[in-house]
């Protein structure tokens, strides 16, 4: 299994918009979240934020398996636009007049119900073309390749229901929790995996929880690494050289991978 960070940015990224600061002049750019898992030919996505398109065409990336929401907000998921141009089958109405390249790609979505629901409320055109399937918490997604099983994060009271998910594959697992305000409890499958994608909010510009508290929290699944996301040399008034992470937490760039 190899897993690749495509974007490791918060909800704004870096540089920041309409920003000339010092941090966002000379920092390296940090696009919104989004996770690349690859395992042979078969890929999945977790997040699908604004910059989806770039991320995949950076990694050379074409089709997908299946792309996890985490929640609706922008950062993490209003990427769904663009998919969904993918999924159209014709973009003109005089298309024979064209040589234009296929359309008209498969594109599954899975993610939670209320998610679902804010899509047919606000994008209600997009499930005419991607199919969405709904996935609750400890629901797994099984396929010869990988399993990808849905538990609950907490996002704070004012936040749309969020949902984290652990991929395994050939004795590996990567949990993804990008957006979290609090750790309460860590469901088994999620305990003592190979890598833990977890909140920025451990570097200590606290976009959701607690820094201390959630350091805590993240150390709670055990796993053998840590690379926080949410990452902003902007609020945290820091260069990208000067960024240090607290104990076992990892700060990555775009586009950083392993293999698991």
């Amino acid at each position: 299994m190899r897993v690749t960070l495509m974007g490791t940015g918060d909800a704004v990224g870096v540089p920041a918009p309409l920003c000339d600061c010092e941090y966002c002049a000379a920092s390296e750019r940090r696009r919104r979240p989004a996770v690349l898992v690859e395992v042979d030919d078969r890929r999945l996505v977790l997040d699908i934020g604004p910059d989806i398109a770039g991320q995949l065409h950076e990694m050379e990336v074409y089709d997908v398996d299946g792309f996890f929401a985490t929640h609706a907000h922008f950062d993490n998921y209003w990427g769904i636009n663009e998919l969904n141009q993918a999924a159209m089958d014709t973009h003109v109405q005089n298309e024979a007049a064209f040589d234009h390249p296929t359309f008209g790609k498969e594109v599954t979505v899975y993610g939670s119900r209320p998610v679902r629901t804010f899509t047919e409320d606000t994008f209600p055109h997009i499930l005419d073309h991607v199919e969405y399937v709904p996935l609750d918490p400890d629901e797994a997604v099984r396929t010869d390749a990988f399993d990808v099983r849905a538990f609950e994060l907490d996002h704070g009271t004012n936040a749309f229901p969020t949902q984290g998910y652990a991929v395994s594959a050939g004795g590996s697992t990567v949990v993804y929790a990008p957006d979290v305000d609090g750790v309460d409890a860590v469901p088994d499958f999620c305990a003592g995996a190979d890598l833990l994608f977890f909140d920025g909010s451990v570097l200590g510009a606290e976009f959701h929880g607690d820094a201390d508290d959630l350091r805590d929290g993240a150390r709670r699944f055990d796993a053998d690494r840590v690379v926080a996301t949410n990452v902003s040399e902007h609020m945290l008034e820091r260069h990208t050289d000067d960024l240090d992470a607290p104990g076992e937490f990892e700060i990555w760039s775009d586009f950083d991978a392993v293999a698991l």
